[in-house]
């Protein structure tokens, strides 16, 4: 059992909007391109020249900052921001909001003000107020997306060893070469038979009872019982 979390130790990092919103895109990129190569190959829509296909990163991250929102308005992550009711600007134009005179001091910005307000150029204004300087924890953004870290591919047992294999099927994989046998060319096996008791496993003849094994092994069943395949040749009886 994990012993509890001393505050002491507790990140008191905070991160601004936009740290928190690349961390967030960063994760999901990473996560929706390795889904993207795991899955079957879409055929490509046709595109006109003016007109090219957009690259899906751009979805992507338009999805983190939808998910990063959304913890914010439904309190799954806590904010906070620097407070303000005053409008001495008016009401505003262009990307000017008309609010100022912010506190100095942050304070929580509760789920229903998220929902309430929107945010833009870094700020989260609704009719009558409005908070700049957003920051929230770096563990709890981290807790709810945390580091991508790819799956690893391991691979089968023994895999990444030398495979193992034996003199006998060394030899068997030489005669194989030596003689070009192909499921269309399986040679005789009387011949195969007189090279392989010329050769020596360990510095020991190969028996004739092995030689016939090696022999048959390496050929197919089908050749076993009609003899070595037979190449089809122009027809050289005369007519007539």
């Amino acid at each position: 059992m994990r012993p509890p979390m001393s505050l002491q130790s507790l990140d008191r990092t905070q991160w601004s909007y936009a740290e928190a919103l690349a961390h967030v895109q960063n994760v999901t990129v990473a996560r929706r391109a390795t889904e993207a190569a795991k899955a079957p190959p879409k055929p490509r829509p046709a595109q006109d020249h003016w007109n090219p296909p957009q690259d899906p990163k751009i979805a992507w991250k338009a999805e983190a900052e939808n998910e990063l929102l959304v913890a914010l308005r439904d309190g799954d992550l806590i904010a906070q921001g620097r407070y303000t009711e005053e409008r001495p600007n008016g009401w505003g134009y262009g990307n000017s909001s008309g609010f100022g005179l912010h506190s100095g001091y942050h304070t929580s910005i509760r789920p229903e003000q998220w929902r309430e307000g929107k945010y833009f150029s870094d700020r989260l204004t609704a009719r009558d107020w409005e908070f700049i300087d957003i920051r929230m924890p770096r563990f709890l953004v981290k807790a709810i997306w945390p580091d991508y870290v790819p799956e690893v591919v391991r691979p089968a047992e023994g895999a990444d060893a030398v495979p193992y294999t034996t003199p006998y099927l060394e030899l068997m994989q030489a005669a194989i070469a030596k003689f070009g046998i192909t499921p269309e060319t399986q040679g005789k096996k009387e011949c195969l038979v007189d090279w392989f008791l010329e050769q020596r496993i360990e510095g020991e003849p190969v028996s004739n009872k092995l030689a016939d094994a090696m022999a048959t092994l390496i050929r197919l069943p089908s050749a076993q019982r009609g003899g070595s395949k037979r190449v089809a040749g122009p027809d050289l009886r005369q007519t007539g």
